[in-house]
């Protein structure tokens, strides 16, 4: 079995926890993701609401510092592991830092994490703005750098903005069908359409309160709701996995790697062909990002 996930936060919970890469409190560590034949990972560094400025570089790049001594010296043919990261907050206004960024691999960036920063407004602020005249620019030299801007977390306006001045792939690493679960971090089916337009992708994610408004009663079934959803919208080839492993609770039935096969089992019991299956599961974040 392949599998190419967008989303995990497992840099953050080692450097903040002191945890060992293989400790078996995570949820992804290299012993649990032996069974796969294939595995990229990308490793996004969360930059919590509550760090700012130049301490959120900092931050970055001490999370970084643990993916370069732990992470990048096991890459190979077969495991591949990117950095990421989960806020755009990360380079507080200065757009000389995405070169930085750049140099340290990152593939992708959230451009806004839950609340406003300086780049545009997040999924539950309550300001009507979207992209700041700074986070227009900052698109744009993040585009240039080759790295991707992840719209998961955006506010519906600068979800928008960033889809009106972008020239690249757009992505959502890590977000559901708003049609399925009316939760504010779901995109619209009108969201996924321009996402799909664009050449980019989308990760399905095990958070419950994200497949079902009765959390409490979410399970695998939603997650291939979700994805009925999305392939009902012409999505076969945007579609892909963005599990949110080691950011939050996941559901029970799939909260840790080694699990990833029993939705691929779950996905050719309820009807799927094979080959859509490997297309989310691996082949359309491949195609992507190699």
């Amino acid at each position: 079995m392949r599998l190419f996930d967008l989303h995990c936060d497992t840099l953050y919970r080692i450097h903040t926890e002191n945890l060992s890469i293989h400790d078996s409190v995570l949820s992804v560590t290299p012993q649990k993701a032996e069974f796969l034949e294939d595995y990229t990972q990308l490793m996004a560094v969360w930059i919590p609401d509550s760090i700012r400025g130049l301490k959120a570089f900092e931050f970055f790049r001490s999370c970084a510092d643990v993916y370069n001594k732990f992470y990048l010296p096991l890459n190979n043919e077969n495991r591949r592991f990117y950095l990421s990261v989960e806020n755009g907050s990360v380079i507080g206004g200065d757009l000389s830092k995405i070169p930085e960024l750049k140099d340290f691999g990152a593939k992708a960036v959230t451009i806004v994490y839950n609340e406003d920063n300086e780049l545009g407004s997040g999924a539950f602020s309550d300001s009507s703005f979207g992209l700041t005249d700074t986070g227009k620019r900052a698109v744009k030299e993040f585009e240039k750098n080759g790295i991707y801007i992840d719209l998961s977390h955006s506010s519906p306006r600068t979800f928008y903005d960033v889809a009106e001045i972008s020239d690249k792939p757009i992505i959502a690493t890590h977000s559901n069908s708003f049609s399925i679960c009316p939760n504010k971090r779901n995109l619209t089916d009108e969201q996924f359409e321009i996402i799909k337009r664009s050449g980019g992708v989308v990760g399905i994610n095990f958070y419950p309160p994200f497949l079902n408004p009765e959390e409490s009663e979410a399970s695998i079934n939603d997650v291939v709701k979700h994805i009925y959803h999305f392939l009902s919208l012409g999505g076969e080839d945007t579609l892909c996995i963005g599990s949110d492993f080691d950011g939050c609770d996941a559901l029970k039935e799939l909260d840790s790697i080694d699990k990833m096969s029993f939705l691929y089992e779950e996905l050719l019991k309820s009807g799927f062909n094979e080959q859509v299956v490997q297309k989310i599961m691996y082949i359309n974040a491949h195609n992507l990002f190699t």
